[in-house]
């Protein structure tokens, strides 16, 4: 549809060119951040397994609101407050887009050092951002199922019940 025609205030879902984009843009932080300290001679840095955990915990609190999500708007049907489901949609869509650049960054970290893994240290971190890219990638999804467990549902399916059936709709008391 053409910017004119649509409603205004319409959020349209996350596309694919942009979890692409924040891939690429993670990918590049990563690599180019760690080609520079490797060129300049720095320590490198461990990746900490407590953030890689954080962002697991994180995933795992994500996934469990979509679920609830889910539930509430899809199958119940059950009016969310608005600020509450404007909330919920930011998560989704932000949690989304972090996990894409997080996995980016760390999958650009681990091909920067598999070609050292004879080394201790560069095995650590290959290690490391691959559990890092893991969990990120369940930060994506996600963000992903709660995005889309915010979609307004359409309206309820006719009633299946025949007519002829005490207790439907169309049949006379």
């Amino acid at each position: 549809m053409p910017p004119s025609v649509r409603s205004p205030g319409t959020v349209r879902p996350t596309g694919w060119q942009a979890v692409g984009v924040a891939v690429v843009v993670g990918a590049g932080i990563g690599w180019s951040l760690f080609t520079a300290l490797d060129k300049f001679g720095v320590e490198l840095p461990r990746l900490p397994l407590m953030v890689t955990l954080a962002i697991a915990v994180l995933a795992a609190v994500v996934g469990t609101q979509a679920v609830l999500a889910h539930r509430m708007i899809q199958v119940r049907r059950q009016p969310v407050p608005p600020g509450r489901a404007v909330a919920l949609l930011v998560l989704g869509k932000s949690c989304l887009l972090a996990g894409a650049g997080l996995a980016g960054g760390y999958a650009a970290v681990a091909a920067y050092f598999w070609s050292r893994l004879e080394a201790s240290l560069p095995r650590e971190i290959v290690v490391s951002s691959a559990a890092a890219v893991v969990a990120s990638v369940a930060l994506g999804i996600a963000g992903a199922f709660l995005e889309r467990a915010c979609r307004i549902p359409g309206p309820p399916d006719e009633d299946a019940t025949p007519p002829d059936i005490p207790g439907s709709a169309d049949t006379p008391s």
